[in-house]
This record gives structure tokens, C-alpha cells and sequence, in this order.
């Protein structure tokens, strides 16, 4: 049955994208993300690989959330494996809040976790080691351990995860004061039920408001990947849960391990989102990794119809041109269906199936999509086949030396969108 919280989040709903399969700066999978959208900023924290340094360090990338090119990193060495992460924007800067060393067990087996959280600004390029900072900057509950932060900055909280004995336990403080070192409790602390976890991996975790959202794996007995994700919720106030879903956005992902949970505002519209994260192998390798972010949206549809994304300009190709209406593209879902439309015309002169644009990063397909869209009449051939790649490429097919394209018109572009 399907479930809306106070926050009009719906797990078994519909869901947008921020990026899609973006490389990060080393091999190792990501683990954590979080969201600056007031600077244009995505976050991805990387755990360096137990096998080379079993002690606690991290990659912290940063992801332009338009373009989905990386703009910068830095390296956190003895930091932890990166549980969960927070961004916070303090003008032109962004402030990260992470777990912080010193770390244990320092097992060699990629177990070295953080004993507190931090707070820091973003230096790209910068190096901060665990033991430059203060003791006075590191914080973790009373009797806690192996922690993580997760901010909600639409409510201005400071979520904090970590184990009290075999307990998994959520607190959640007040944000500026936080910020400034004052440890002020909002509400009462939640403890992850009994159970909750039996075989199943925590991939993460954010709140939103008065509600907890957990983000959990059960791993193929078989291949591993991809598994089943879940994500569930449970009210702060009433102790209980509210839902469990299996998660579908970006099923067409080969590896498809989940990483991290966030929640953001989108400055232009004032949407609140729930962001959920998903690890891949880049194509052409071994073990590089990348990360795809999708969203659940809060905003309700308008006349049945739930914009997801608004209408945005393609890149178009080499030797393409506009036509009487610039060609864009958005998402919209229909009685919870998830479509691509475009609109517009293409110029161009092609005698070959061809590249004619690129899609904004939020409008790539997880899976190739399909349409036969209208183009100039010749002999009798009026139509031809345009798709959409998970590449983000917008390719036309079935011109030739005899039977050039002139034109594409995409505005009868509607297909069903993964």
C-alpha cells in the first residue's frame, strides 16, 4: 500500500535523478553523500581501499549538480569509513560534517570507523588528517561509538548515528549551535528496533524533519549484485515505523550498490527532497567506480500531472542547429509513470544515424528510451527513430546518402522513462 509521511515523501513512488553515473576520483565504491544546493554543489565521500591502508582514510569529492562534471577534492586521512555525511553552505563555502578519528577496530579489513563527527570547510585539494583537528571540534553522544552526522537543513538539525553496546541509535541536535559547539538535543533519542537489521548491510541513513529514513541492502546469495534495496522510515515521535520499499530508481545499473541517504531544498523551487545514492563500475574498467543520485520529490501533482524536472535546453552536437523553438527536455510523472517528453525542432544535415544532442544530466535514462518523431518528407519517409542512452546521448536514426534529415521535430518525444 502505498504511503505518504508528513514530509510528502512516497517510497514506492515516483523519483527524479540529480546525476547519473558520474566517475569519482579513485577506484573504491562511494559510501556517503550529501547535497549543497545553494552553491551547486553534490558531495560523495570514498573510502580508500582496506587492502592498500586499513586505516580510516576517505576521498571527499565534489560534483557540480548541472553538469555532474568534478569540480575538486580533497583527502581525509584517519577519518573513518564514512557512514553518512552533511553539507552545510555558509556563504560561498560549503562545511562538511563527516565522523572524524581516531579510528576503530583498526582490523585491516575495512572496519575502521570513526569514534566522533566534525565539522570542516571544503579546500579542494587539501589534506586534513584526523589528528590535526582539536579535540575540542570532535563530538560523539555519551557512551556512543562509531558515529555519522546527516544534515536536514530544512529543519536545522544535526542528526548523529551511532552504536550505544549492540544498539544502533539516532540523535538528532540543534545545527547552529552545533556549529559552534554547543551539543543541544532536539527531541529524544530513536533506537533502530530489534530486527531491523537481520540480514540486511546499512547503507545509510538521513531525517527530515520528525521522520528517520534507513537505507538497507540484502545482498544476492548468489552473484551480490545487484541485490534489493530498501528504504524505510520510522517516526522520531512515536517510535514506530512507517514504511519499507523496495527501491527501483536506476534499475538498469549493473553493479547497483547503494550508498547514502540526504536531504536537500532546492533553492529555486523550495522542494524538499529525499536523495538516495547508487555505486557502478565505469565502463572500460576493472573496479573505478561512479555514483548515480536519484530523488523522491515532496511536491504534489497538479492537475494529476508532477513535474520533476522543468524544461531544460539539450547540448546539441557538432553541425546541429536550432529550429523555430529551441529543443528542451523534462520529466514528468503520470499516474506514477515517469516520462522523458522533449519539444522543439532540430536543423541539421545528416546521412547517417547520428548524434544530434545531449540531455542535462537530470534527464538521462537509466535504460535506452525510443520514439519515431516526425522529419522532412522524402519519398514517402516521413518519420525517424530518435533515443535516449543512459550516456545521456540523443541519437536519430535512419537517414542516408539518398535520404538525408533535414529536420526532427521532438514534440510528439513522450516515452516512458526509467
Amino acid at each position: 500500500m502505498a504511503i505518504t509521511d508528513i514530509n510528502g515523501i512516497n517510497l514506492s513512488g515516483v523519483t527524479g535523478k540529480l546525476i547519473q553515473t558520474v566517475a569519482l576520483t579513485k577506484n573504491p565504491a562511494p559510501q556517503a553523500i550529501a547535497s549543497d544546493p545553494v552553491n551547486g554543489h553534490v558531495f560523495v565521500l570514498q573510502m580508500e581501499s582496506a587492502a592498500k591502508t586499513p586505516l580510516g582514510n576517505m576521498y571527499l569529492n565534489r560534483i557540480d549538480r548541472t553538469t555532474g562534471r568534478l569540480t575538486g577534492s580533497m583527502y581525509l586521512t584517519g577519518f573513518g569509513h564514512g557512514i553518512s555525511m552533511g553539507a552545510q553552505p555558509v556563504g560561498a563555502d560549503t562545511y562538511l560534517w563527516t565522523e572524524v578519528g581516531p579510528v576503530s577496530p583498526n582490523d585491516g579489513v575495512s572496519n575502521a570507523f570513526g569514534q566522533a563527527v566534525t565539522r570542516f570547510r571544503f579546500v579542494d585539494g587539501a589534506t586534513l588528517d584526523q589528528a590535526d583537528v582539536p579535540a575540542a571540534q570532535k563530538f560523539c553522544p555519551p557512551g556512543g561509538r562509531n558515529t555519522g552526522p546527516s544534515v536536514d537543513l530544512a529543519n536545522n538539525t544535526l542528526t548523529i548515528v551511532y552504536f550505544k553496546g549492540s544498539v544502533r541509535c539516532f540523535t538528532r541536535y540543534d545545527l547552529a549551535r552545533a556549529a559552534q559547539g554547543e551539543w543541544v538535543e532536539v527531541g529524544s533519542t530513536f533506537e533502530l528496533p530489534a530486527g531491523a537489521e537481520t540480514g540486511l548491510t546499512f547503507q545509510g541513513y538521513t531525517t527530515l524533519g520528525g521522520v528517520l529514513y534507513v537505507y538497507q541492502w540484502k545482498k544476492d546469495p548468489v552473484t551480490t549484485y545487484p541485490g534489493t534495496t530498501y528504504i524505510t522510515s520510522y517516526s522520531l515521535d512515536s517510535k514506530t515505523r512507517i514504511d519499507s520499499q523496495v527501491v527501483t530508481g536506476a534499475d538498469g545499473l549493473e553493479r547497483r550498490e547503494p550508498e547514502g541517504l540526504a536531504v536537500e531544498v532546492d533553492p529555486a523551487t523550495g522542494e524538499t527532497r529525499l536523495l538516495f545514492g547508487f555505486s557502478d563500475t565505469v565502463p572500460g574498467t576493472t573496479g573505478r567506480r561512479n555514483v548515480t543520485i536519484g530523488w523522491y520529490p515532496t511536491q504534489p501533482a497538479v492537475d494529476g500531472v508532477k513535474v520533476l524536472s522543468g524544461w531544460e535546453n539539450l547540448n546539441l552536437a557538432a553541425g546541429v542547429q536550432a529550429g523555430a523553438e529551441a529543443p528542451r527536455g523534462r520529466l514528468v510523472a503520470i499516474a506514477d509513470t515517469t516520462y522523458l517528453q522533449l519539444r522543439g525542432t532540430l536543423s541539421c544535415s545528416l546521412t547517417a544515424d547520428t548524434l544530434v544532442a545531449t540531455l542535462p544530466q537530470r534527464l538521462y535514462p537509466t535504460r535506452t528510451v525510443r520514439q519515431n518523431t516526425p522529419r522532412n518528407m522524402y519519398y514517402g519517409v516521413g518519420v525517424c527513430r530518435v533515443e535516449a542512452n543512459k550516456l545521456g546521448e540523443l541519437w536519430a536514426y535512419g537517414a542516408s546518402a539518398d535520404n538525408a534529415i533535414s529536420w526532427i521535430d521532438l514534440d510528439c518525444f513522450s516515452v516512458a522513462w526509467r
